[in-house]
Parts: structure tokens; C-alpha cells; sequence
């Protein structure tokens, strides 16, 4: 997933006094009265792969989320931020597989098992599952599925997940507008369909499982135009309802075409945005809203932390599989020599600058994240040695190192960099720190112009590729730091081209040594969403690749 995508922009800062005050005035609002009774069951229905559901559970009743902006779009092939994307994933859509549990690979869903994958891993064979229904009723056919890919990559869409689609047989051709069909793409019958890929790609079963590769019904596209964007037809849990710019909401309502029949267990979904997120925390105590999409807020980590039971009772940390560090134009005089990179590690105290992120981040001072799933890690973090780094920046010549630090002002990158200048300059370093906009930010960096630039890539296929390939790769799509090590990409190339996860893995925990030993960046920490829910909310799950599963989550009575 592309960094300069905002759907896991899940925090920005605010001013901290005004905050404050509001955390301390709302402790003691009453209530609002809910719209839809809550009847008591005994045991859960029947849940999409996922983290589980225990029993008993409660079901009817309304769950409100918060969020700071509007969606791009709840088209899936459109929208990519937060907001867009948990629509995607988790409301409004079942693509063929979904991920299992908290931290596991591909299951079926609309898909009636695993797909059948020939010897040489090239050709995949789908079998959907019967009686998926779109929102407004029709049976979902393998056309509908070959028709939604092949508009993904429609040149025209413009959509920011067509490159997710490369690796079919075709599937370039159509991007970029050689052709009008996809030669790998072929229908068996109504509910088989054939993928012919290039070459093997371990990722692909991942990718199945996103949300713009669940299928689409083209006549309601062609139905509703521009408005598809904001009242899309799915086969997900919910179905919208409602979407009023005017009063900055969107309602959904229980699906009952759903094919994990007894979910959701909440009858309506109601998403409100145009909230700052202070407003969004107090909001949350005092009972009008039940979750927040974007999380606690990052800037409010010293009010939350001081007050353990506002912490205790509506926090809740999440590990992601994503990491943060600090980017390095590789292309600079100085740091295109592996040596001064070294020494920026070995500058870089990452405890410290875990600490400010309020467990936002966690330390982990590695190219990959900490919580991969049966990865073989091999590589050496680096600790903090003013020596070494000094004595590093001597042997390259760069006794004398100047660098531009730019961040675009959000919460922790303003106070990170600071302390970042604190302590290269221990080294030798000074640094100059050059806050700009957001677009300013992201045009810099695209275009080679910072020296030293935050960055932090949220995966959403869980396996290191997603990171490592766009990154790291010399021809990663965002490799902002123009960083290129051939022997990184012979590795990333070959753990595609895996036929198991653990070869995969295997040569990816190689990979990950090199990128320790010739580092594009100053690596200091893995992510975790601070999930904020009301208590009332139970069985809240979230993964970093899917957001909130609001399929089987329930309320109190």
C-alpha cells in the first residue's frame, strides 16, 4: 500500500490545553437514548473468517462511529483512506477470502474453498460459493468478478489498486490501454472462474482477500454513475442507506442477502464525520458515539495516559502489521555510503522515541514488523552507540554532515523530529528541521527533495512483500528514498516466486538482514492502532489489513 495513501493516516495531532479541558468536563454526560431495542440470545450466529465471536452475544441495536473527514469514496477501487477503507472491508463488501483471525492467512467467504493452484503456481482456479447475493438481490456469477477486475484496471478509473493486479496474464495490457479484456481472466461456468498469472506470486491469495477484488454488479454502476461512490452496491454485511453530505452521515442497515447468515448482530451501522478528534474522545464518553474510526488520538497520549481509567476503560492497543522509521535519500552526497547510514542507527536512541508515541508504536528497531506470523528473523537491530557512529562518519568522510529533516507537522513526527536533532547532533550530525503541508510533504518526497523524511507503511496483505516490495525494492512504488541494493531485489524476487510460506519467509528474513546491514532508513518501531470503543461495544476486533469487524461485534442492552 502506497505510504502516500492516507487510509493509514490514523493519527493527527491537536492542541493539547482546549482537549484537556474537554476530557475533564464530559466524565459525567448522560447517555443519548439508542434508536433500536437490544434482545438477548444465547449463542452467535454463524462469522466470516476473522478474529472469533464468543458466545452468548446480544443482537439488534446501533453502533455510531466517529471519524475527522469524509471518505474519499466508498467505491473500493476509488477510495483509499481510513474512513473509505473500513467501508470497504468491513461493511459494505465480501471479497472471495477473507483473513483468518487475528494475525492469520486466506479462508474462504464468498469463495467456497481455498482456490486450486496448478504445479508451477501460475494458473488459480476459483470456486464461488452458491447463494452470494448482491445488496439489491441478484446471484454473483464468475462474470461479475471478471467484469469488476478488469474496471479496477480500466485507465480511465484511474484506480490506485490496478498495480495490485499486475501479476495476471493481461492484466497491464488493459492499464494501459492496449487491450479491452484480460487474457488471464476466464469463466468456467457461473460459478467457477480461472486466473492465469505471469510468473508465481505467493502474494496472490492475499491480494484475493482485498476489498476491490470483491465482485461489483456493473448495471448498478452503470445505474448510478457518480453516485455509485456514495451509495454502492455490495454482498457485505451491511447496506447503505442513507449518505447525507449535508449532515455529514451515512447509515447502514443489517444485509439480509448476507452469506454468513445470523451476522451482523447489530441492526444499524452510522457512520458522522466532520468531528475533530478531541470532540470525537469526548463524544465517545459521554455515549453519543460508540467507536472511533481513527483511533484515540495520538496528541492526546499525555491526557490519556495521566487518567488509568479512561485509558483502562476505552483504549485498547492493537498491533498492526506495519512499521514507522525515519526515510533517507539515498540519492544524498553522503547517504548513498552504507557507513553514514550505520551511524544514523547507531545515533538513534529508538526506546526514546517509542516512548513518545503514547503506544502508538512500539521499539523495533527492524526493516519488517515485530508480530510477522512464523517469520525466521535473523537480522540485528541496532543500539544506540555514539562511538560507533562517530567513528563510522569519520571513515566515510562526513565529519561535517548537514541534513534537512521535513515532516508535515502531524502528531509524533513534530516532537520525534526534535529529539531526532538532539541526538544526531551527539554525533556530529546537525539537522534542520523543515515542517511544510501535507501535499507539500508528499510532492518532496515523490520528487527526491528531502534528506531525511518520516515515513511508516500500514500492510495489507500479511506478508512482508507488501512492505519490502514497494518500499524496498529499487522499483518499489514508493521507494522515496531511491534506495537500490541488487541483492535485496534478487531476494524479494525469489520470495515471490515461492511455492510455500515458509520458503517465502525464509529468504524475506535474508532480506530483512541486508536492509539491517545496508539500512535505506533509521528503523525504531512496529505499529499498533489504539482502538477506542465504548464499553458497551463487546467482541470489538480489528486488524490493521481489514479495520473494525463490525460483522460481529455486539452492544449491551
Amino acid at each position: 500500500m502506497k505510504e502516500s495513501l492516507g487510509r493509514r493516516t490514523l493519527l493527527h495531532g491537536f492542541g493539547l490545553g482546549a482537549a484537556g479541558l474537554m476530557l475533564a468536563a464530559c466524565t459525567d454526560a448522560k447517555r443519548p437514548e439508542r434508536a433500536a431495542a437490544v434482545t438477548r440470545t444465547s449463542t452467535p450466529g454463524r462469522t466470516g473468517p476473522g478474529p472469533r465471536t464468543p458466545g452468548p452475544v446480544a443482537t439488534g441495536g446501533r453502533v455510531v462511529t466517529g471519524w475527522s473527514e469524509e471518505a474519499q469514496s466508498y467505491d473500493p477501487a476509488v477510495g483509499y483512506d481510513l474512513h473509505a477503507w473500513e467501508v470497504s472491508t468491513s461493511v459494505l463488501f465480501t471479497p472471495l477470502f477473507q483473513f483468518d483471525g487475528q494475525s492469520g492467512g486466506p479462508a474462504p467467504s464468498a469463495a467456497a474453498r481455498l482456490p486450486q493452484v496448478s504445479e508451477d503456481g501460475r494458473v488459480y482456479t476459483v470456486h464461488l460459493r452458491p447463494g452470494v447475493r448482491f445488496h439489491h438481490g441478484r446471484a454473483v456469477t464468475a462474470d461479475d468478478y471478471i467484469a469488476t477486475w478488469t474496471r479496477v484496471l480500466d485507465p480511465e478509473l484511474a484506480s490506485w489498486a490496478a498495480s495490485y493486479l499486475f501479476s495476471i496474464e493481461g492484466a497491464l495490457e488493459v492499464n494501459e490501454g492496449k487491450r479491452k479484456s484480460v487474457s488471464g481472466l476466464r469463466r468456467i461456468d457461473d460459478h467457477t472462474l480461472e486466473v492465469r498469472l505471469l510468473a508465481p506470486d505467493i502474494t496472490f491469495a492475499g491480494v484475493l482477500c482485498l476489498p476491490f477484488m470483491a465482485a461489483l454488479p456493473m448495471e448498478e454502476i452503470r445505474r448510478l454513475g457518480k453516485d455509485f461512490g456514495r451509495r454502492p452496491v455490495g454482498t457485505g454485511p451491511f447496506v447503505i442507506t442513507s449518505y447525507d453530505r449535508k449532515r455529514q452521515r451515512a447509515v447502514f442497515q443489517r444485509n439480509p442477502h448476507y452469506i454468513w447468515r445470523g451476522t451482523p448482530f447489530i441492526e444499524r451501522l452510522e457512520y458522522r464525520w466532520g468531528i475533530a478528534q478531541a470532540m470525537q474522545l469526548r463524544q465517545l464518553m459521554s455515549g453519543e458515539l460508540d467507536v472511533l474510526g481513527e483511533g484515540a488520538p495520538v496528541a492526546l497520549g499525555p491526557q490519556i495516559n495521566s487518567q488509568p481509567e479512561l485509558r483502562e476503560r476505552y483504549v485498547v492497543p492493537i498491533p498492526l502489521q506495519g512499521t514507522s522509521w525515519i526515510g533517507l535519500d539515498t540519492g544524498h552526497r553522503h547517504l548513498r555510503d552504507r557507513r553514514v547510514r550505520q551511524a544514523l542507527n547507531h545515533a538513534t536512541d529508538t526506546e526514546v522515541l517509542g516512548r513518545l508515541t503514547y503506544g502508538s508504536q512500539e521499539s523495533s528497531p527492524l526493516p519488517f514488523p515485530k508480530h510477522l506470523p512464523d517469520f525466521p528473523r535473523t537480522a540485528r537491530p541496532y543500539r544506540r552507540d555514539i562511538d560507533r557512529a562517530r567513528s563510522l562518519l569519520a571513515e566515510a568522510g562526513a565529519t561535517d554532515l548537514r541534513l534537512r529533516f521535513a515532516h508535515d507537522g502531524s502528531a509524533p513526527w513534530e516532537r520525534l523530529s526534535q529529539v531526532v536533532q538532539q541526538q544526531w547532533r551527539e554525533a556530529g550530525v546537525e539537522v534542520t528541521i523543515d515542517p511544510m503541508s501535507k501535499s507539500a510533504l508528499d510532492q518532496a518526497m515523490a520528487s527526491g527533495q528531502c534528506d531525511v523524511f518520516p515515513r511508516h507503511w500500514y500492510m495489507i496483505n500479511p506478508n512482508a512483500l507488501d512492505l519490502a516490495g514497494n518500499c524496498f525494492a529499487s522499483d518499489g512504488s514508493s521507494n522515496y528514498g531511491g534506495y537500490a541494493n541488487e541483492a535485496v531485489d534478487a531476494l524479494l524476487a525469489e520470495a515471490r516466486r515461492s511455492q510455500t510460506m515458509a520458503d517465502c519467509n525464509r529468504l524475506l528474513a535474508r532480506a530483512e538482514q541486508l536492509l539491517s546491514e545496508d539500512p535505506p532508513g533509521v528503523f525504531f518501531s512496529s505499529l499498533n492502532f489504539l482502538a477506542a470503543r465504548n464499553p458497551r461495544v463487546r467482541n470489538y476486533h480489528m486488524r490493521g489489513e481489514t479495520g473494525s469487524y463490525y460483522d460481529r461485534l455486539w452492544v449491551s442492552p
